[in-house]
């Protein structure tokens, strides 16, 4: 009874569908956004729409995260006048049929009933039955991954030990608990998809078999897109916040020190050399930690084992040396470290902005 109740299909309450893709973070969302925004004339000749509006400077957007700003979501009164959300509500009113909705910032709002209710019920206001798309994946490696993406945006200053003790006290990486309202709500279906076998078969294509775009539509996968970014880019972005001493991301030129920072690493080769925070022993932890929901879920919503989704791997930490490195190799990364730290000391304050 438990498995049906899982595995239930939401009912049609409504013509069109959103299919709501959440993520989570690390799951390839950017470039799945990537292959629904350059194919969506196309998707929209067999009725499925892919929504976007502009930027401030004009330019088109490529996702939705401009919804899933939680200033807008804190507003009093309806979403539908919340700024980002009433340019995209007036979007739908011309928007004849199902569409997909994508953000990887969502996976971590839906986790609050306030905010669940607000955006479900933005968009069933407006015809559309919702769907979750969301990917699931091993944790361990996951978190390596988020872990590496948080160093490259100077998010914090957490070793891979504290980032792990606080992702699996918030849950972001459970499905049972970035999932839970959707599961649990009597007219949103669920769509999980294994990143494992995703990468596989195609991380776009996977989304668009589980909304159901016929196999006979072919897209070019896109491709990846902020790939692990090498030991000497973790190295360089941890010596940096190391240096200064104010919050990188809190500068209102924030955006404009990740782009030089980005820039400087470009024809480097560092993501030749993955960064991997991972030990055996590690490893096998955070699998142990997660097994058993891992396994609960994926026998619900797959109807086979988690270690057949996730089969287990071999892992060996890979981290920059700076003390045993070459000189050359040293100097490489000084190079990005000093002229970063340079840039930030010469940022005005948050304060002034």
């Amino acid at each position: 009874m438990i498995l049906d109740l899982l595995r239930r299909k939401a009912p049609r309450t409504a013509e069109r569908v959103c299919y709501l893709h959440i993520g989570p973070h690390k799951t390839g969302s950017t470039s799945i956004q990537h292959a629904l925004y350059v194919n969506a004339k196309r998707l929209a000749r067999l009725g499925l729409y892919y929504p976007t509006t502009l930027s401030a400077e004009g330019r088109r957007r490529r996702n939705h995260s401009p919804l899933a700003r939680k200033t807008y979501l804190r507003l009093p009164g309806e979403l539908r006048d919340a700024p980002a959300w009433s340019e995209f509500s007036a979007l739908l009113d011309t928007t004849p049929g199902s569409i997909v909705v994508s953000s990887e910032h969502f996976a971590i709002l839906l986790r609050r009933d306030r905010w669940f209710e607000r955006i479900i019920g933005f968009f069933e206001e407006h015809g559309f039955r919702v769907e979750i798309v969301a990917f699931v994946r091993d944790q361990p490696i996951w978190m390596n991954s988020w872990y590496t993406q948080d160093q490259k945006n100077f998010a914090s200053r957490r070793s891979f030990a504290e980032f792990e003790a606080h992702v699996i006290k918030r849950g972001y990486m459970d499905p049972w608990v970035f999932l839970k309202r959707a599961m649990d709500h009597p007219r949103i279906a669920v769509r999980p998809i294994s990143f494992e076998r995703a990468v596989k078969h195609g991380l776009a294509r996977s989304v668009l078999d589980v909304i159901g775009v016929p196999p006979s539509f072919k897209l070019e996968e896109p491709p990846r897109i902020n790939p692990n970014f090498g030991v000497k880019g973790m190295f360089a972005a941890q010596e940096i916040m190391r240096r200064v001493d104010v919050r990188i991301r809190s500068l209102p030129n924030y955006i404009d020190l990740y782009e030089h920072f980005l820039k400087l690493m470009e024809g480097r080769n560092w993501e030749a050399q993955p960064y991997v925070g991972l030990t055996q022993e590690g490893y096998r932890a955070i699998r142990e930690r997660f097994a058993p929901a891992n396994e609960a879920f994926a026998q619900a919503y797959f109807g086979v084992p988690w270690t057949e989704l996730c089969p287990e791997r071999r892992y060996e930490p890979s981290v920059f040396d700076f003390e045993t490195a070459s000189p050359e190799d040293r100097a490489d990364v000084l190079e990005v470290v000093e002229e970063m730290v340079a840039r930030v000391q010469e940022s005005p304050k948050a304060s002034a902005a």
